[in-house]
């Protein structure tokens, strides 16, 4: 739906050698719908060199094992790779795509860590942070370290975190520290009140550390963009609550957020042609809601032309048609053939 006339918001992923397509599957799928759960946009993928070297936020050689590690000899430089993020890539991105102010960083497992680091070190760039079972017992816990002294400083705009893990067997054989668990209750009790924290923590016989990613990354956008679906009941009884949820949505979010174009569009044609009979209101409702959200849209005008030639109001639609035609005058011949049987 990528078009000339519409900024979107962009989510950047680590691991995006491994996750890229699935992920931005997800994406696809979740805004697609009449009911789109999520907001359209572009995702970046960001593979890195070295992943250890660079998602690290300090230098430690201790592994997971809790012994030395040659693995982690070049770790400590997550802040030179977020400087890349922060000072190449995202101006790129905002130079050469229609992007609005509106960035998600999202990591996995040892790239959670640069992902909340990035929250702890420099929190203005991003507006949301999707953490995927992160390896909280990176260099004994660092993490939860930063992220108290963290809680006592930050004064900044709103945020909002959504921090998945799984649920761990520790015995004998699996003496495993669940790091992250005991993160999400520190987080969940002491976080700032302009800081909306959102966590699911999974059953082990439901999903485990691999299996989590894709469906833990849904419940995060679904977190994040709570209030986007709209549901049948406003949807086809209720329109004009729409509107309301939107504006709520938008406030929440810090930018302007609409539903698809397509998307109302559809739902004023279905009304005008494809119910049992004709609901002119509801139909022009969907039509002009269009044209405010899209006002350099000829689709959004063209569509609004067409509600009011089927309601009879010849002169509105003449002028609905020429404005369409003013902003694509490409599309001459289509518009051009249906203004001139109006005038005649």
């Amino acid at each position: 739906g990528y078009n000339d006339y519409t900024r979107y918001p962009v989510l950047y992923l680590l691991d995006g050698e491994r996750f890229f397509h699935s992920f931005t599957g997800a994406v696809v799928h979740m805004g697609g719908d009449v009911s789109a759960q999520i907001p359209e946009m572009i995702v970046v993928g960001i593979t890195s060199q070295d992943r250890f070297k660079d998602s690290s936020p300090t230098r430690s050689l201790i592994g997971v094992s809790g012994k030395e590690e040659k693995n982690y000899e070049n770790s400590g430089v997550a802040d030179k790779f977020l400087e890349f993020i922060r000072k190449e890539l995202i101006p790129f991105i905002d130079e050469n795509y229609r992007t609005n102010s509106y960035r998600t960083l999202v990591g996995y497992s040892f790239t959670g860590l640069p992902v909340l680091h990035s929250l702890f070190t420099n929190p203005h760039y991003f507006n949301s942070y999707l953490v995927i079972d992160f390896s909280a017992w990176w260099d004994d816990e660092v993490t939860l370290k930063n992220a108290n002294n963290f809680f006592q400083k930050y004064k900044g705009n709103k945020k909002d975190v959504f921090v998945a893990t799984v649920d761990r067997v520790i015995n004998d054989i699996l003496p495993e520290v669940d790091g992250t668990w005991d993160f999400i209750q520190e987080f969940e009790q002491n976080h700032p009140k302009n800081i909306r924290f959102g966590f699911k923590k999974y059953g082990y016989r439901e999903e485990n550390h691999n299996t989590m990613a894709l469906i833990s990354f849904m419940d995060g956008l679904k977190y994040i963009f709570d209030g986007h679906m709209n549901h049948h009941d406003e949807l086809y009884t209720e329109p004009e609550r729409i509107k309301q949820k939107y504006r709520q949505l938008s406030w929440r979010l810090g930018y302007q957020v609409f539903p698809r174009e397509d998307i109302i569009n559809y739902l004023g044609y279905f009304f005008l042609f494809m119910h049992t009979e004709p609901d002119f209101d509801k139909a022009l409702f969907y039509f002009k809601y269009n044209t405010e959200n899209y006002p350099t849209s000829a689709y959004a005008w063209d569509g609004l032309a067409e509600g009011y030639k089927a309601r009879g109001e010849k002169d509105k639609a003449i002028a609905c048609f020429k404005k369409a035609l003013e902003l694509e005058p490409e599309n001459k011949s289509s518009i051009l053939e249906r203004l001139e049987d109006l005038q005649e």
